[in-house]
């Protein structure tokens, strides 16, 4: 019951921001992040090496600063665009369609962040065994986050098999510690 009331808080917040974001915005929103990170991860170097000519900066904050910068960056540069495509969408009168697929696109993300959290929650033992089981919605809900990161380390390499990983490792860390 107290997952269920939860996961009902979830959906009216993913609802609210997918009409108020749209889907442009955010998938634009979306992809802006990793993009910025993997930008801020390339380019901090070389901007660092420019700020440090440029700025009075401790050496030890360099990488940092220049890490945060390219990230608001980048994350600014595709936002701008994001909008400018948005405004493109509405002139041809389809907001509609931007609002309802921003609405689904924020609600299949919620599911699958409440679902992963959930994982975790359940492998450190930190929701009840009768929690689980008087939800009606943890077993349509559950499943969503192992499925959407094994998909993902299909695509990037780094997630492969991380919820095999970690059930194995929850699973060795909770016999290895005495119990009281």
């Amino acid at each position: 019951m107290v997952l269920d009331i939860i996961f009902s808080i979830i959906i009216v917040f993913a609802v609210i921001k997918g009409f108020q974001k749209g889907l442009i915005v955010a998938v634009f929103s979306f992809v802006a992040f990793f993009v910025g990170l993997a930008a801020a991860l390339k380019l901090s170097a070389v901007v660092a090496g420019y700020i440090g000519k440029t700025v009075k900066v401790s050496d030890q904050w360099l990488p940092v600063i220049s890490f945060i910068v390219v990230f608001i960056i980048v994350i600014i540069l595709v936002h701008l665009g994001a909008k400018a495509i948005e405004k493109s969408v509405q002139a041809v009168m389809l907001g509609w369609v931007n609002r309802i697929g921003g609405i689904i696109f924020y609600l299949l993300l919620y599911i699958t962040v409440f679902s992963v959290l959930l994982f975790y929650a359940e492998q450190v033992k930190l929701i009840k065994p009768e929690t689980l089981k008087e939800s009606v919605t943890y077993e349509y809900v559950q499943p969503w986050g192992p499925k959407a990161i094994n998909a993902f380390g299909k695509i990037i390499p780094i997630f492969r098999d991380m919820f095999s990983q970690l059930e194995e490792f929850f699973g060795k860390v909770s016999t290895d510690i005495p119990k009281p």
